[in-house]
């Protein structure tokens, strides 16, 4: 019995697909095997299957469709121990099921190990192994944001073992038989500045300089075109390097570092943090601000401020558009919350020393000093297309040292403040989240509490109920659900009390 994600999803017995049509189902296996051998919480997986409105049955439902999965498991004479119920979630255990992510994992470790170690030929054939678990498009054929955003992921992962292989290759000198693989991998991935480098490498080294240099060019004119940006200082020197007739030996010796036993080795994969928090459930309205933050951080590419007062929602519709826009950031996404609202605010050297450390950075070597943290900071961010999520920033001297210092990096930060030392200084645009109209008010108290409930009421108590909320998001949706948790309520009688209680709003 398999369990197939690097692909179309399904549980195969011999070969032969096992019957899972439901779409709910199919999302619930993704989502056990990406976190295989890990306790996956129920609130995660009510999360995944319904991302708008949730059920009030949810939790039986997904007992339900535990069950089916189980059952699709033991028709393909496998354990239907494999998916252990565990008090707050559910663990799919691999053994014993197999699942063509964790065989994937395993090799892909093996061959580092052996990289690490300098056994090039070994590493070659694990890396091979790991790349035949996959059968096409990761999680093909499932929508939403979660099978979206874990199939970017695990595509990126699969692009980094290509690198492995094709630096393996390159150091034996397999020029000439690469070129065409190489050639097949930009047709599909333009943009990707890694394979452009290697590509020019192989066909300096097959005698093809003049080739190699028009690849660079290429490379140049998609990148100016597609995202309005130069190419990294890597591929640059590359095409200096091949100009002044570099050894291509030399070139190549870059590519792998000595051989280290016993250590991880620095040029590993690079980390590609994912930290954005979830997605509020039953998000309304917000359509010009969501616009207005694809038009500045999204086509003209600058940092984006977010203001408005405390519970105005900015944080829920900042992560709501990161979310959005995750392909955009195949590098990763980095986010804090710098407490800029409360009695302590996060320090920018410990902020950059959270960064650093989930960039790879050892906690030995980070700069105590907070500009050469900034500064390394930058270096790591220079060749790669990250997000950065500044929340509830205190003043402008605290976000500058986590601004990105290249163009392929967004920064988007939310204040209660105005900063406007940022936008003079530093190009930030600021963009002002104001409250929800009163049909957005009232759509989100209908999405929570129940339109069918809200309509039962006296004409005008909604309109009340959403005014003393202020049409603030946070506080309506307190309020919403204090109303689901209450069915037999009145909302007439729940609004006396609310006005009588003296620490509202």
């Amino acid at each position: 019995m398999t369990v197939h994600v690097l692909g179309p999803v399904e549980i195969t017995k011999h070969g032969a697909p096992v019957p899972v049509r439901r779409r709910k189902q199919r999302l619930l296996i993704a989502l056990l095997a990406t976190r295989a051998n890990q306790l996956v919480p129920l609130s995660r997986i009510i999360d995944v299957l319904w991302e708008q409105e949730v059920p009030k049955a949810a939790r039986n439902q997904v007992h339900v469709h535990v069950a089916a999965v189980r059952r699709a498991l033991t028709a393909s004479d496998g354990d239907p121990a494999a998916v252990e119920t565990c008090p707050t979630g559910y663990v799919l255990h691999a053994p014993p099921a197999d699942v063509d992510l964790v065989r994937f994992d395993n090799a892909v470790s093996r061959g580092e190990s052996e990289l690490s170690a300098g056994r090039l030929t070994e590493a070659d054939r694990l890396f091979r192994t790991a790349l035949a678990a996959w059968r096409g498009t990761p999680l093909d054929g499932l929508e939403g944001r979660f099978a979206h955003a874990e199939s970017a992921r695990l595509e990126q992962r699969r692009l980094r073992v290509h690198e492995h292989q094709l630096d393996i290759g390159l150091t034996l000198g397999r020029f000439a038989d690469l070129v065409p693989e190489l050639a097949g991998l930009l047709t599909t991935n333009p943009l990707h500045e890694g394979f452009r480098r290697r590509y020019m490498l192989a066909l300096y080294g097959a005698g093809r300089s003049a080739d190699a240099l028009a690849a660079f060019r290429d490379g140049r004119r998609v990148l100016g075109d597609e995202l309005g940006i130069e190419p990294t200082r890597e591929l640059r020197d590359t095409e200096v390097a091949i100009l002044r007739a570099t050894p291509v030996e030399e070139l190549v010796g870059e590519l792998l570092p000595p051989a280290r036993r016993g250590e991880r080795p620095d040029w590993g994969p690079r980390p590609r943090p994912q930290q954005l928090p979830a997605q509020a459930n039953h998000f309304v309205g917000r359509t010009q601000v969501l616009a207005r933050l694809d038009d500045v951080a999204g086509r003209r590419r600058s940092p984006v401020l977010v203001t408005g007062p405390g519970g105005i929602g900015k944080t829920a519709v900042c992560t709501r558009w990161a979310h959005a826009n995750a392909a955009e950031f195949p590098d990763g996404a980095l986010y804090i919350d710098l407490r800029g609202s409360g009695p302590t605010p996060v320090e920018p050297a410990d902020a950059l020393g959270r960064f650093l450390r989930a960039l790879g950075t050892p906690a030995d070597r980070i700069p105590g000093d907070v500009n050469e943290a900034a500064a390394d900071f930058r270096s790591l961010l220079a060749s790669t297309r990250t997000l950065i999520l500044l929340d509830d920033a205190a003043s402008a001297a605290q976000v500058r040292p986590l601004l990105p210092g290249t163009p392929s990096c967004r920064a988007v930060v939310t204040s209660r403040h105005r900063l406007d030392e940022l936008t003079v200084r530093d190009g930030v645009e600021p963009i002002r989240l104001d409250a929800l109209s009163a049909t957005e008010a009232g759509d989100l108290l209908a999405a929570i509490a129940g339109r069918r409930r809200l309509h039962n009421e006296p004409t005008g108590t909604i309109a009340r109920l959403a005014a003393a909320c202020e049409y603030r998001p946070t506080a309506l949706r307190g309020v919403a659900l204090q109303l689901a948790e209450r069915p037999e309520l009145r909302i007439a009688g729940y609004l006396r009390e609310l006005l009588a209680a003296p620490s509202f709003p």
